[in-house]
């Protein structure tokens, strides 16, 4: 069930981005139609998937400091 305060803030939210007012019952549909999507794609990241990401950016910047410029004119 989502809460009266949650309710009235994803109406605002809604007659904000679509200019229109909706029923409690068509909120309550899209809220909760908006909670399943996010629920079936939101995966929250794990601490070593973050650390093996930063590991890498620093591997990477690293590198990328040490590769000398040529200059290409004669």
């Amino acid at each position: 069930m989502i809460s009266k305060e949650a309710l009235e803030d994803f109406k605002k939210i809604w007659r904000e981005q679509f200019g229109e007012d909706i029923s409690d019952e068509k909120a309550t549909e899209e809220g909760i139609n908006l909670l399943v999507m996010f629920n079936a794609i939101y995966r929250p990241v794990k601490k070593k998937w973050l650390k093996e990401l930063e590991d890498k950016e620093r591997i990477k910047n690293q590198e990328s400091k040490s590769v000398p410029v040529v200059n290409t004119k004669l």
